[in-house]
């Protein structure tokens, strides 16, 4: 707008009409006065399916889900404080497994060990090793607060499915829009109407503490002091608060909020980045202040209106039609054309002061297959190729890892596995299932069908699955009727991970 008003200069300076001068002049003030602050406010569309609640959820497992499957924030209350936690799918330990390190390990040894009714050397090679140590691991990002000892506790919260939108209402008048941008490495916040002073408050994960850490579980989380890292700290530069941390190896990750305040609003915005990634957290902020909230979130919308516009349904039962679009709203706000696949939390790291449940790694039997279902009939085959992506990406890991544990040739998928495709071990049945990789390959298979994509079908789904039927040939029998059969078989937690849980 600035720029279409200076040009309006130029014109006018040919002109002699005073009282048409003065107009302009007046109406250049007005003009950049609209273009210095923010939009009002995040034009929203209500929908019958949106999530509605009247007060802040209280733990972050509960809280409102904000993504764009490459960084992700959850909206909830912690100790009278608004609170976003603020994630990234890259933050990763990729410190190798204890147990899959070297050249000795493989499926032969495990065979001979159920054969001979000897398990226990089994579970103390692959699955104590996952249970004890902390990494490798999905690591949390930070928190982003606002303390609401100067609000007070909001009178509703709300999720608006169709523009991927979290708004909180107060009593008094105030109220809070925030979204992460739907293809940016960014998450924008803005309130209006406010009665007092606010400016965010960076937390840093509490990698160092007084104290000993706690030993837990990798169902429960393991302590974050149990990395060794040395702790970050956040550093405050007018209205900017930068929060660099140290990882494992070479690994780091940076976190950065901006903020301006224009009256009775307040709006930023955040962003997190790692050494994985070729961005930088300060300037992915910096130009967002640059392009504004309103193209921001312009550009948000018109990305979840094509989303939407993809596929639908209608449903006779209501609760069914609400929890359908709930779910598909994830699936939007989790996975990309060109993102990592949704590992078991998604963008949404545990921000407890512990690990993620599991180590939020990437569980590749129905964690993963199922999350991914609703890309073809749902018409979403374009977020479906995230998953399809890193999995051919990562080929020449898992023929490694193949010709390792199964010593054939050919291809399978580890069942557990790393950011970048490494094993790492756990309830063998599962971690390192003989089938994990014909299962994926039916995604590829799905793709195809869907898509009636022949390009695809010669480039990607034939040569995966032809892979993967080449180790699926060597690592099993033929039997005397015929029919090809595993030696062993397993349902994947049958019998809690004993010998009884391996069969004919």
């Amino acid at each position: 707008m600035i720029c279409v008003c200076l040009q309006k200069i130029l014109e006018f300076d040919i002109l002699n009409d005073m009282k048409l001068k003065t107009i302009f002049v007046l109406g250049l003030v007005a003009g950049m006065m609209s273009c210095s602050t923010p939009a009002d406010y995040c034009p929203v569309t209500a929908s019958g399916n949106d999530l509605v609640f009247p007060a802040l959820a209280q733990s972050w497992d509960e809280g409102i889900p904000l993504g764009n499957a490459t960084v992700g924030a959850l909206v909830w209350e912690k100790d009278t404080a608004l609170r976003f936690s603020l994630d990234r799918t890259d933050l990763w330990d990729l410190r190798p497994a204890d147990s899959l390190s070297g050249n000795n390990y493989r499926f032969a040894w495990v065979k001979e060990h159920i054969r001979k009714g000897d398990y226990r050397p089994v579970q103390k090679k692959f699955d104590e090793p996952y249970d004890r140590m902390p990494a490798p691991s999905k690591i949390p990002g930070a928190a982003l607060e606002f303390p609401l000892t100067k609000l007070g506790k909001p009178v509703q919260v709300r999720l608006y499915l169709d523009n991927a939108l979290c708004e909180a209402t107060w009593a008094n008048g105030t109220q809070m829009q925030t979204f992460v941008h739907a293809t940016e490495p960014v998450g924008w916040f803005v309130f209006k109407n406010l009665t007092t002073e606010l400016e965010p408050v960076l937390v840093a994960p509490r990698y160092r503490q007084e104290g000993n850490s706690a030993e837990a579980s990798p169902v429960s989380g393991q302590d974050l002091q149990r990395l060794g890292y040395e702790q970050g700290s956040v550093i405050r530069k007018d209205n900017e608060l930068v929060y660099h941390q140290k990882g494992y190896g070479d690994f780091s990750y940076d976190v950065v909020v901006k903020w301006e305040r224009q009256g009775n609003t307040l709006y930023g915005t955040w962003s997190i980045t790692s050494s994985l990634s070729g961005e930088q957290a300060e300037e992915e902020t910096s130009t967002a202040m640059l392009r504004g909230l309103a193209k921001d979130y312009k550009a948000h919308l018109d990305y979840w209106e094509h989303y939407w516009a993809q596929s639908s349904v209608s449903l006779p039962d209501s609760i069914l039609q609400k929890q359908y679009y709930n779910e598909m709203y994830k699936f939007g706000s989790a996975t990309r054309e060109n993102s990592y696949p949704i590992s078991l939390q998604a963008v949404w790291t545990a921000d407890n002061g512990k690990l993620p449940p599991w180590k939020g790694d990437y569980h590749h039997d129905l964690n993963t297959q199922l999350s991914y279902w609703p890309a073809y009939a749902g018409n979403h085959l374009s977020e479906g190729l995230g998953y399809l992506n890193t999995l051919w990406n990562q080929r020449d890991t898992y023929k490694r890892y193949t010709r390792q544990y199964f010593e054939t040739e050919g291809m399978n998928v580890p069942g557990v596995c790393t950011l970048t495709g490494e094993p790492m071990g756990g309830w063998i049945q599962y971690a390192m299932s003989q089938t994990a990789g014909a299962w994926l390959a039916q995604h590829f298979y799905l793709h195809w069908k869907y898509s009636a994509d022949k390009e695809f079908l010669k480039e990607r789904a034939y040569p995966f699955l032809k892979d993967v039927a080449v180790y699926m040939e060597q690592n099993s029998i033929v039997d005397s009727k015929g029919f090809r059969r595993l030696e062993f078989s397993s349902s994947p937690e049958i019998y809690d991970n004993s010998l009884q849980a391996w069969f004919k």
